[in-house]
């Protein structure tokens, strides 16, 4: 992972904010891309399953700095479901991740927000282990 200060820069610059589903989009494409052992920018593809409206959609622009993936390079969609979740494709050899963050921390998204705002709770989906943040991650 990029170093904590500049990640944080970046991203906000990026997404014109720092938030945790922001943070956690990031975290998924960052897992998915080391698992597969994938490039990031080219010879990959990404799925984003999520609600169509911030603040869970904002789990694509994560997805988007992390992995290189955009739309106007075509290497990334936006399907509409009520779960999130990350498919990573790699082209040349068909190998798929998909990461699902765990739903019990995505439901305390909300608590975090009104309670210490949205930089502070970015902060905590950064500092999480993998196997709080993703199901099926021990």
């Amino acid at each position: 992972m990029e170093p904590e200060r500049e990640l944080i820069d970046r991203l906000r610059a990026f997404h014109g904010h720092l938030g945790p589903f922001a943070l956690l989009g990031y975290r998924a494409g960052k897992l998915a891309l080391t698992r597969l052992g994938a490039p990031s920018h080219f010879g990959i593809h990404a799925v984003v399953r999520c609600p169509p409206q911030p603040p869970s959609s904002c789990f694509a622009d994560g997805v988007q700095y992390s992995t290189g993936c955009t739309l106007g390079k075509r290497n990334i969609e936006l399907v509409p479901a009520e779960e999130i979740s990350l498919t990573v494709t790699v082209n040349n050899s068909g190998a798929s991740l998909t990461i699902v963050p765990r739903r019990d921390v995505i439901e305390r998204f909300a608590g975090w927000l009104a309670d210490e705002g949205d930089e502070a709770a970015a902060l905590r989906v950064l500092s999480m282990a993998e196997a709080e943040l993703f199901a099926g991650e021990e």
